[in-house]
This record gives C-alpha cells, structure tokens and sequence, in this order.
C-alpha cells in the first residue's frame, strides 16, 4: 500500500458515477436539535484528536474510505457560507446576522468582528494571517488583519461568493465569471466568463494540486468545469467539463491531499467526493438542515482534527459540521511549476 505522511506544521467529459444506495449510506449521525448539544454518540471521540502540536496526517490515497469516518454538529462553533481556521484554536465565521465569531472546539465563543452585515465565503492566508471575504452587499471583497482592522479592497463585483487564494498568493474570485484580483496592484483580470445564454454561472473555485487547473463549481446542471493554466497561471486553454454531479448549486471545492475534490451541493444537500478521474461518491447523510454550505479543513489545533471537514451550517442556525474524511488538505502538497507552496 501507499502511505504519504503530511506534516501540518508547514507554514474528458461526463464520467461514470458511483453506485450509490440512498437508502442506506453508513453510519453517520448529525445532531441538529436546537437545544440541545450532540448525544454521546455523536459526539468525537476526544482520543482521535489531534493535540496543539499538529500531529502528521496518516492516509492511503489508494484505500480510502467508502463514506465518512464520523458526522457530527459544533453546537458553539458559527459559520454562514464559509469558514477558516487561525492559529490558536479557532474557528471563524459569520454569525448569519453581524459578526464575524470566533469560537473554540471546546465550545468558546466570542463576537470578534461586529458590524458585519454580509459575508459570503472566507480564505485565509496562512502565512500572514489575513482573511479576505466577499461582501456581497456591496460586490467587495474586504481584508482583515489578525488584529481585526479591515480595507475594502474593491467593490462593485456584484454576484460574489467564491474566494480562494492562488498559488501566486493573489485572489481568485467567483462572480457568475472568475476573475483574479492581483494584490499588489489591485489589478483585476478575468479568468474565466460565463455563457450569456445562463446555462451556468460561476460559484466556487479550488486549485488542482500541481497548479496546471483551476476547477470551477457552478450553479447550473451540476458541471464542474476546469480550467487549464499556464506557468503564470493565465488560461492556457478553453474550459472543460470534468464532470456532472446530480445537483445544481455547488457551494465549495476544496482539493485534498490525493487530489479529490470535495463539493456540498445545495440542491441534493449532498457532499460528493470527486476522484481525480472524474468519478463521484457521495460522502454523508443528506438532510436539508444538516446541509454545509462550505467547506474548510481543520487546522489539527486545539480539537480541530486536520484530516476533517467543517462546515458551516446556514440552516442550522449556523452552526458548523464535522465531517471526518480521513485526508488532509491538498494545499501541504501543492506545487507550482515544481516548487512547493502553501496555499
């Protein structure tokens, strides 16, 4: 078998489906009663946990798991349409009313970031600490320090939901088209646009693990698309359709460590796991309540397991998801034209 080891202290068209039995998909279990906090069978098992030092993420891209490895609710924990991990234990996302929340896996929490009317999807750069959201109220994107100052950045990109950071650490940013924000020059360029005639439009966004595509969610028949780029990360090529999922508003791509895509779909409340050839499997227990509108991986601080997803939970009263997938992130094995980065 094929083990890679990570360590988390660094800073062809319409393939076949999976079969899928809707009737009986595992054993996996979502609290999502109001009042009170997940049952002890719900909850994660604490000696699973990743400790403060961030311990390295065993996994086999060739035998990974058929469904998750454990599904639960983070009853304190907030997020709206999207989610990031600091470096000190946190969770951070929109509270769905105005502020940006911190909160601990230990249920911690505190308003951080009040007067925030909007927010959509979160990135945050790993090295400076910063967050960048997409505030739709006003087609801004907006950059917050670690210390909480923030700078609209630009405005008027009306639509925006997706933002990820690229390789080239600038933004790459989903508006029913993609456009790329450099951040030195504030300079926008688009990347990608979508038809006139509305078939789809642009809605999420995630880098390939070797930089040569970016991979595009949509709001439309369920494509996901992608995008060839050159050594500079311009298109190097015209879109192509990857594959077809059966929904039709995918709300996140994120790529881990084997080079799976992982997309929620809102219509479906499904979270589909995509192979690198194409192939789809879906990944939890759907529920319309439970659904995670997002996605981000934990950081292994503080009770946040590095090889699970947390989601935010916009009709759960936005709460956070936990999803165990057994991978870690894609971005500590991610390279650009040969050379590591951490993005």
């Amino acid at each position: 078998m094929r083990w890679q080891v990570v360590l988390l202290v660094l800073g062809g068209c319409g393939p076949p489906k999976l079969d899928w039995d809707w009737e009986n998909p595992g054993d996996s279990r979502v609290n999502t009663d109001d009042s009170a906090p997940p049952d002890d069978t719900a909850a994660p098992d604490d000696s699973d946990e990743p400790d403060d030092s961030a311990e390295p993420v065993e996994y086999d891209c060739d035998n990974l798991p058929e469904f998750n490895l454990g599904d639960a609710t983070i009853e304190e924990a907030r997020g709206y349409h999207g989610l990031v991990m600091d470096d000190e234990g946190h969770a951070i996302g929109w509270d769905g009313r105005n502020a940006l929340v911190k909160a601990t896996y230990d249920g911690d929490r505190e308003a951080w970031l009040p007067g925030q009317r909007s927010a959509e999807q979160l990135a945050r750069h790993p090295i400076t600490g910063d967050i960048y959201m997409a505030r739709p109220s006003e087609g801004a994107v907006v950059k917050i320090t670690p210390d909480g100052a923030t700078t609209t950045l630009i405005t008027d990109l009306w639509g925006i939901y997706g933002v990820i950071i690229g390789p080239d650490e600038n933004l790459y940013l989903a508006n029913h088209d993609v456009h790329r924000l450099d951040l030195d020059t504030m300079e926008l360029t688009l990347m990608a646009e979508a038809p006139n005639n509305g078939s789809w439009s642009a809605h999420s966004l995630g880098f390939g693990l070797d930089s040569t595509y970016l991979y595009i969610g949509t709001i439309g028949q369920g494509q996901v698309f992608r995008l060839p780029l050159d050594e500079d990360l311009n298109p190097a090529g015209e879109l192509e359709l990857f594959t077809r999922l059966p929904g039709g508003w995918l709300d996140a791509v994120g790529v881990d460590a084997c080079g799976n895509l992982w997309v929620p779909d809102y219509y479906s409340s499904a979270l589909f796991r995509i192979t690198p050839d194409g192939e789809y499997q879906h990944m939890v227990r759907t529920d319309s309540r439970a659904y995670g509108h997002g996605l981000a991986w934990g950081s292994g601080i503080g009770g946040w397991r590095n090889d699970t997803l947390y989601m935010p939970q916009p009709y759960n009263n936005n709460r956070v998801r936990e999803v165990i997938i057994g991978v870690p992130d894609g971005r500590f094995v991610r390279t650009w034209n040969g050379n590591p980065v951490p993005f």
